[in-house]
């Protein structure tokens, strides 16, 4: 938690950072801040006087009340006149950062940070309303000196530790209008965090290590910020956000010891990443990628040694509408685990003959459509009255790919459906569907002998699924099946060619 919110902090401080050539003064800047933190439904507030911004403070209050968060700078910061029509933004070392909140019958908590640099400065620059900032920061570190909560479920507790930063740059533009347009390119440096949880008799010690991240941001935000409660209506009032990050590579330990000993351990790593976010009033389009994941956990209470998968890369991309529309609009939906590999501690728990063939594993499926959607699901508010499932028809569906390879055998199907939502006669219950999948196993049968040699299925149980095979599906090379799986105009189910209902 202390992560994300010293992380938060440097996030929106970014606003505090791109050049333009004519004049601003600490005040034009302190406007376009608190005009910036508004639209995120932040109140900014603080005392300038002269180029002295005393005891910056930002609070937010969630819907309802249900709860509220505030983060306070203990001192003061420069806001200096440079004398060309620019601002310099500067930054003490040290510097106190106190984060707190609460929710509503839950309690509330405190947390005190000391932040550290050895230079930490934004030049603000440009027009009153439309301001480009550029922040520089060196070896930022926060280390967090106090935290308490209270609450009926609250115990007494001790944090230790610290967030580091080799260092972070941003370029930044905030432009008031009808919209608050905030332009971001940032990057940060090395970071490291290093934190020890102690509750009673438990420790839990984390440490993370996370090498170059660059991001870039560009959001259109309505004036005064926008109802977290329906963020639909936001979007059609002109809410977007568009998110791309690239990272180089992280790896993170943690472990719980109880009175002196181990409990549980466990240690990540990653490589390359790149992530894209794009949420506006078409919907919401994502991608991410990731390689060399690997895990190692070991948890005594559950197995003695180290369990441990990897996988060489991990993918997903998704398409999907968020708001109602009378219009159709498209769908995609894909995930791709490629090179997954499991240790051979894990192996052993149910293979120790070592039987079953053990090369890398591949679960992928990629999805597309068409379809008409009837419901806000970003209006959370009536989307908690509703009863039944959400108002979606699916025209049509295609499976671009859906491959499933593991211990031997492979699973592939293709295909596409289409569906008639004026027909609940034909098929009684659901919107009648046309098209065919095609579906292709193989090593099937290699599977079912190593499972009976493992001693895991009786050979009589697997009479009746060989025998379905042979029914419904076409050898198409050695231990190869193929079947073309219909459903006609008619509403007839066939698996080539024969009628299953």
């Amino acid at each position: 938690m202390k992560i994300r919110l010293a992380t938060s902090f440097i996030a929106l401080s970014t606003a505090f950072a791109v050049p333009a050539f004519a004049d601003v003064t600490a005040a034009d800047v302190l406007s376009n801040q608190k005009a910036f933190y508004s639209a995120l439904g932040v109140s900014l507030s603080g005392e300038l006087s002269g180029d002295t911004f005393s005891n910056p403070e930002m609070n937010i209050v969630f819907p309802q009340g249900v709860a509220s968060m505030q983060v306070m700078i203990n001192g003061d910061v420069t806001m200096a006149d440079n004398g060309d029509g620019s601002v310099l933004i500067t930054y003490p070392s040290p510097m106190t950062l106190s984060v707190s909140g609460g929710a509503e019958d839950e309690g509330s908590f405190s947390v005190d940070m000391t932040m550290t640099h050895d230079g930490y400065s934004v030049l603000a620059s440009g027009d009153p309303g439309e301001i480009t900032y550029i922040a520089d920061a060196q070896n930022l570190r926060f280390d967090v000196t106090n935290a308490q909560a209270d609450g009926p479920n609250a115990d007494e507790f001790e944090i230790e530790g610290a967030f580091t930063m080799d260092f972070w740059t941003g370029t930044s533009t905030v432009t008031e209008g009808n919209l608050i347009n905030y332009t971001s390119t940032s990057e940060v440096g090395n970071s490291g965090a290093d934190f020890t949880y102690t509750i009673d008799n438990v420790v839990s010690k984390s440490t993370q290590n996370t090498q170059p991240v660059q991001s870039n941001i560009d959001m259109m935000l309505p004036v005064g910020g926008s109802d977290v409660m329906n963020l639909s209506a936001a979007l059609r009032n002109g809410l977007s956000i568009a998110l791309e990050t690239t990272g180089a590579a992280s790896t993170s330990v943690s472990e719980t010891t109880l009175n002196g000993e181990v409990m549980n351990r466990q240690a990540t790593s990653t490589g390359p990443q790149i992530a894209a976010l794009t949420v506006n009033e078409d919907g919401l389009a994502a991608t991410a990628e990731a390689a060399d994941f690997a895990m190692t956990f070991n948890d005594q209470t559950l197995f003695p040694g180290d369990l441990d998968f990897a996988m060489d890369q991990i993918s997903a991309n998704y398409d999907v509408p968020l708001n109602a529309s009378d219009d159709p609009q498209d769908f995609r939906i894909a995930t791709s685990m490629q090179g997954l590999t499991l240790g051979d501690t894990i192996w052993g728990l149910f293979d120790p003959a070592g039987i079953l063939p053990r090369d890398p594993a591949e679960v992928s499926f990629d999805v597309t459509g068409n379809g008409t959607n009837g419901t806000d699901f970003l209006d959370f508010a009536a989307m908690a009255q509703m009863f039944g499932p959400p108002a979606v028809e699916i025209d049509n569906v295609t499976i671009e790919n859906l491959r499933i390879a593991a211990v031997g055998a492979e699973a592939t199907a293709k295909g596409a459906m289409t569906f008639d939502w004026t027909d609940f006669q034909t098929i009684p219950g659901i919107a009648r569907p046309e098209g065919k999948v095609t579906v292709n196993l193989n090593g099937a049968n290699a599977l079912m002998d190593n499972l009976v040699a493992m001693g895991l299925i009786p050979e009589e149980e697997l009479m009746m699924p060989r025998m379905m095979m042979g029914m419904f599906a076409t050898p198409v090379g050695d231990d190869m099946l193929e079947t073309v799986l219909e459903v006609n105009s008619e509403g007839h189910v066939l698996a080539n060619g024969q009628r299953l209902q």
